[in-house]
């Protein structure tokens, strides 16, 4: 051979045809390979990435290898076998990358690129040490440039390959145009690179070195053609091996559809017969509490009544009895209520502004009377930083209070319960608040301080345990400070006391600005010295704080004689006590037994004296009368009353008048006034029928009797009544289509008639059912003398603050505010009739100078007009209407009067409803 002439060679076309059609089939077995690796998981999911890199790195090796057997030299090549498996590993490696990329969830074209960059390196590579393998009597010499192109080619061809494998990897069936389309390409191009690269080589003849020969083998077309059938074989086996793992996923993912979907429709069917359960369960329990509460109704009040007559010593010890024990069913029969409520998820907060201070103080005055009757002093501390008025329900709060300090007090013999209330965190529009109840009972031991908490239990179970109860109160507290979105939780001593904690979570009230009391003290109080008498220290550290905090300047004594020792140095020292607040039941010297000390001095005591009891005695008010003492309260007093009786007895003093004793029941009645109302009762059980009436008459309200509500609507159309208290449950018309129909009638009249639902129904959303059907108030069976004070009180006005011509004053319907109105008259009816006078002689005037400038567009006429009409509204407290015509000044300043003739047309009847009412409070004008 002339080693100066490069060797000639020639391509075998069938083998060309063969390698291009392993490739195909092996970016076939790629995308089926693609498929699988994504939809599996860990191990499954490796053995899949392995199995697949060993098989389509054969298939491209495969296919280079025959593709350089189809270039045939005119001298026997041979191959170094380790180069050989060198370069198939490279092939390994390239489709590893590829098949790990293209199964990832996500892949961007700069994660493509560089995984082709990879892919593309180790195909070349692959291909290059192949070339290296061969053994002939020849050198190869390579044309870098078509080297380079080569390489570039890999890449590219690498990127276009993992973006197709990518794309189409979700395709379950085995043949689609577009997987088909994907592979041809594929299969087309990977042989692109190949023969490029083999053109980028010319062999120069050499001698051929005996060393290198060491490892070399030669192919036979024999053995050829088992490369090309193994590798056929195993690549088909793979796209076969994965065809099957999908049908069997798919037919998992059905079969565990199909049982889903079961599941579903068992969970469907459980959820339908479940509400059926609840509902139910609901409907027994609503029936069952009317049933049992409508005679514990009669059992309570009737009880109550008979305890105020004038009894023997033993008949009053079996009535107290009864009372005990009817109140005690009560409380279990609230409490399973509440407990099946709240398992049915049926307990919904309400979101209402209330006064805190308010809330507390009657949750405690509940329990004061037991506290008392047990020696133990209950007391009340609220932090200052806690807001007087917040957004949420108090309902639920006076609920979760009640059952802490009632069990405080239920497990503890001597000692004290308080409760303080301090703030935890105070927001922009939220706070939370730390509710602390803690007395000096008998504690709880340590294992059982968790499972108290749990239904049905306590921490006592034996058969032999002192107290009773259901075990259910700290249970329902627990699930209700959750929803106030708070925690409640309990520390304890055994022998040495509890403190229970909880905190909730509270809206600011919008209202709370204008409606907080004033807690600036006035003038009278602010400087005046205390002396506080207390043998309770935790009392006399709060009462101080509440002293301090209105400007007073308190001193504290923990007994009788210390209490003396003080007053006797301060008159020394020409500094006098102005007040003594003093408790009553105090070890060695009580405070009656103070106050005639003081008085028996040589220079008897002529400060103002006020007196505070947990629980008052016969014969106690006549003793305090005899000693002078100014006031008489009751603890736990409420801040609001012991400032007020402080303010009264001060100012008398310094007005030197003479006043009766102030209580607790003249301070209320001076609050709210005496009432004397006209009620009309609509019951159909004749027992809450007498209950009802006797309790109304003792508080000297006339009431009148029907039976039902369609008795009721035609008591309503004869005659006026004060208030309506309406059963829910009577025969031939309820209390709901009673109230509706009522309402429906009110519409035209423009009165409004307070009714008030008075049912044994207790059960969630038997009050939201009364107030959506126009109820005023809600009162559940049975009936408390209390809970009946308050709501009345609630929805009544005071008595002088009503005209003595009652009768002719509307009920108020929103056009006037009647209150108002007279108050700036000084109730100046002859007044009143002349301004009425003259507004009727003037508004028509200015109701057509309102439409002409409309009419003309004069915005300068329509903001005159508006003006005028609203100074004269304003000044007969039309508050509806004065609105309205301020709103036509507005349009008229804006000159924009698209929307005058809307709120033009919206006065006018607004202004007949105020004619109307002015009326009525001035008959003879209306005449």
């Amino acid at each position: 051979m002339d080693p100066t002439v490069d060797l000639a060679g020639s391509y075998n076309y069938g083998l060309v045809a063969v390698s291009v059609l392993i490739a195909i089939l092996a970016a076939y077995a790629a995308l089926e390979l693609a498929g699988r690796i994504t939809a599996t998981r860990g191990f499954v999911r490796s053995v899949w990435l392995c199995g697949g890199a060993l098989a389509l790195g054969l298939g491209i090796w495969c296919m280079h290898y025959i593709g350089m057997e189809a270039f045939r030299l005119p001298v026997r090549v041979l191959y170094d076998w380790p180069t050989v498996f060198l370069s198939m590993v490279a092939a390994f490696v390239a489709s590893a990358i590829a098949l790990f990329v293209v199964s990832r969830k996500t892949m961007g074209l700069v994660r493509a690129g560089v995984a082709s960059l990879f892919m593309g390196s180790g195909i070349a590579a692959m291909h290059y040490t192949g070339m290296e393998a061969m053994r002939l009597p020849a050198m190869c010499r390579y044309n870098l440039r078509i080297v380079a192109l080569s390489i570039v080619l890999a890449v590219v061809i690498s990127f276009v390959a993992l973006l197709l494998t990518f794309s189409s990897r979700e395709q379950s069936t085995f043949f689609s145009w577009q997987k088909t389309s994907s592979a041809v390409v594929m299969g087309l191009a990977i042989p692109v690179m190949h023969y490029v690269g083999m053109a980028a080589v010319t062999f120069r003849p050499m001698p051929l070195d005996p060393a290198s020969l060491a490892h070399a083998i030669g192919i036979s077309y024999l053995g050829l053609g088992g490369i090309g059938a193994v590798t056929t074989f195993v690549l088909a086996f793979v796209c076969f091996s994965a065809v099957l793992d999908r049908k069997l996923s798919l037919h998992t993912m059905e079969m565990a559809l199909a049982e889903q979907r079961h599941h579903v429709e068992l969970e469907r069917q459980r959820a339908k017969t479940a509400e059926l359960s609840n509902k139910a369960k609901s409907e027994f329990l609503a029936n069952m509490s009317h049933e049992i509460r409508t005679p514990l109704n009669g059992i309570i009040g009737m009880t109550d009544l008979a305890l105020e007559s004038e009894l023997t010593r033993e008949q009053r010890d079996y009535l107290e009895t009864v009372k005990l024990s009817a109140d005690a069913l009560l409380d279990v029969i609230n409490d399973i209520l509440d407990f099946s409520k709240i398992e049915a998820g049926k307990v919904d907060l309400e979101q209402v502004d209330f006064d805190l201070c308010s809330c507390i103080e009657d949750a405690l005055k509940t329990v004061a009377l037991r506290a008392d009757e047990k020696g133990l002093e209950l007391l009340c501390e609220i932090s200052h930083e806690v807001p007087a008025f917040v957004t949420g329900d108090s309902g639920r709060l006076r609920q979760v209070i009640l059952n802490l300090v009632g069990n405080a007090v239920k497990f503890t013999e001597q000692g004290e319960v308080a409760l303080k209330v301090q703030v935890d965190l105070l927001e922009e529009e939220h706070s939370v608040l730390h509710f602390i109840v803690s007395d000096t009972g008998i504690g709880i031991p340590s294992d059982k301080l968790e499972t108290i908490f749990e239904s049905f239990s306590q921490a006592d179970t034996s058969t032999t345990r002192e107290f009773g109860g259901t075990g259910l109160g700290l249970t329902i507290s627990r699930c209700l400070v959750q929803m106030m979105e708070g925690r409640i939780w309990v520390e304890s001593l055994l022998g040495r006391g509890s403190s229970f904690h909880f905190t909730a979570r509270f809206a600011e009230s919008p209202t709370s600005a204008a409606a907080r009391p004033v807690t600036i003290a006035p003038s009278i109080l602010a400087g005046a010295k205390v002396l506080i008498v207390d043998d309770n220290r935790t009392n006399r550290r709060i009462l101080d704080g509440i002293l301090t905090h209105w400007g007073m300047v308190p001193v504290v004594a923990g007994d009788g004689e210390q209490a003396l020792a003080l007053y006797q140095a301060a008159t020394e020292q020409n500094q006098p006590f102005n007040l003594i607040l003093s408790d009553m039941h105090m070890p060695k010297m009580d405070g009656f037994g103070l106050v005639e000390r003081l008085k028996g001095q040589s220079a008897p005591c002529n400060c103002t004296i006020m007196m505070l009891t947990s629980g008052g005695q016969r014969g106690d008010a006549q003793r305090c009368h005899a000693l002078g003492i100014a006031a008489y309260l009751l603890k736990p007093v409420r801040q609001s009353e012991l400032r007020e009786a402080m303010i009264r007895v001060l100012s008398s003093r310094q007005l030197k008048e003479s006043t009766p004793m102030i209580t607790r029941s003249s301070l209320r009645e001076s609050a709210v006034g005496r009432k004397t109302l006209k009620i009309l009762l609509a019951e159909d059980n004749l027992v809450n029928q007498k209950l009802a009436s006797r309790l109304l008459e003792k508080r000297n309200h006339s009431v009148a009797v029907v039976l039902n509500g369609r008795e009721a609507l035609a008591a309503l159309e004869k005659n006026q009544f004060d208030l309506v208290l309406m059963d829910m449950q009577m025969p031939e018309m309820d209390g709901f289509e009673a109230t509706r129909i009522l309402r429906e009638r009110e519409k035209s009249t423009g009165r409004h008639q307070p009714v008030i639902a008075m049912t044994a129904l207790a059960m969630n959303g038997d009050r939201e059912r009364c107030m959506a059907v126009g109820m005023d108030g809600y009162l559940s069976k049975p009936i408390r003398p209390q809970e009946l004070d308050e709501l009345l009180d609630s929805l009544v006005v005071p008595k002088e603050e009503l005209s003595t011509e009652r009768d002719t004053i509307p009920a108020a319907n929103g056009s006037v505010d009647v209150v108002q109105l007279l108050d700036r008259l000084d109730d100046d009816r002859a007044l009143l009739a002349e301004l009425l006078e003259i507004f009727r002689r003037e508004y028509p005037d200015l109701l057509q100078a309102a439409q002409g400038s409309i009419d003309a567009q004069r915005p300068a006429d329509l903001e005159r007009a508006g003006h005028t009409l609203k100074g004269a509204l304003g000044n007969l407290s039309a508050t509806n209407a004065s609105d309205l015509a301020g709103e036509l000044e507005r349009i008229g300043h804006s000159t924009h009067l698209t929307e005058a003739q809307t709120v033009l047309d919206r006065l006018v009847p607004e202004l007949g409803n105020v004619i109307r009412s002015l009326e009525s409070l001035c008959p003879v004008v209306a005449q």
